[in-house]
């Protein structure tokens, strides 16, 4: 029975290390800082201390990681970025809010205040 216990216990810390490292969202300064299928989007206007993100395909959210939506043109003219949803302002980092329509996007995601 301990030796379940155990075989458990690792388990699920594995789990929980597989979670770990940078989400859609967080602050970055280069591709580097958001994982292995990760970019970090540096725009001034809308992403000020980057944005780690990584490509999808427009209207297709499930391109993205659980918790954020395909923006069309989110990233460049010509990739398709996933953004963060939210739900208000408090689930967003600290000098972003929640935003409905970004670029048109049909979900509320986090962008910057500007």
């Amino acid at each position: 029975m301990k030796l379940r216990w155990n075989v458990l216990g690792v388990v699920l810390l594995g789990l929980g290390l597989v979670g770990c490292g940078a989400t859609v969202g967080d602050a970055c300064t280069t591709d580097a800082d958001c994982g292995d299928k990760g970019l970090c989007i540096n725009n001034q206007e809308y992403t000020p201390g980057g944005y780690c993100s990584q490509s999808c395909v427009p209207g297709k959210d499930e391109t993205c990681p659980t918790g954020s939506s395909c923006v069309s043109q989110g990233y460049a003219g010509d990739v398709s970025a996933c953004f963060l949803k939210c739900s208000s302002n408090d689930d967003c980092r600290t000098g972003y809010r929640c935003s409905g329509g970004f670029k048109g996007n049909p979900n509320s995601v986090c962008v910057a205040t500007n």
